[in-house]
């Protein structure tokens, strides 16, 4: 049982390690950004919290590279406005 579990929680190491890298530039770094060139975020949510609500859903591969694609969309060619991550398939069934 306690076998289970540990090896629960090393499998998930990565993505909260992902997770909380996204906030410590979300608190620390995105700031100073901001403080030196003025807000510049084409999308709304930021592209930082995409990234961690997308690694935290997905996991650290898939939501990683979501989070890739939107920072590569990021562009005067880009898109802009509302742009949430996807709900999954089996949440908009209801959890089947």
């Amino acid at each position: 049982m306690a076998l289970a579990r540990t090896a629960g929680r090393l499998k998930a190491s990565p993505q909260l390690v992902a997770v909380g890298a996204v906030s410590i530039y979300r608190t620390a770094i995105s700031p100073v950004l901001h403080a030196l060139n003025g807000p510049a975020c084409r999308f709304e949510p930021s592209c930082s919290v995409y990234a961690g609500d997308a690694i935290a859903k997905y996991g650290i591969i898939r939501g990683g590279a979501m989070a890739l694609w939107r920072i590569a969309r990021c562009n005067p060619l880009g898109g802009h406005g509302y742009d949430p991550v996807r709900v999954r398939a089996d949440e908009r069934r209801g959890g089947e």
